[in-house]
């Protein structure tokens, strides 16, 4: 299985979830090898920052999701 069952969590561990099992395995892969190049101090691909700005957008348009006016959050079942 390609990610391990979060059970409860946070909100953001939720839309992290949410965003990943959307993921196809090669922008998985791309986002595997962007990790690695961080961790190794190299620059990233073209294709690995594509993905990894891919990635980030997701997650900050679904956690924008959960806000409700106020400052107020929306609770997700």
């Amino acid at each position: 299985e390609r990610l391990q069952s979060l059970r409860g969590g946070t909100a953001i561990d939720l839309v992290i979830r949410g965003v990943l099992e959307r993921v196809s395995d090669a922008d998985l892969h791309l986002l595997e090898s962007s990790a690695r190049a961080l961790a190794e101090g190299r620059e990233l691909t073209l294709a690995e920052s594509a993905a990894a700005e891919t990635y980030a957008s997701a997650i900050a348009r679904e956690s924008a999701a959960l806000r409700l006016p106020g400052g107020q959050q929306r609770q997700r079942r």
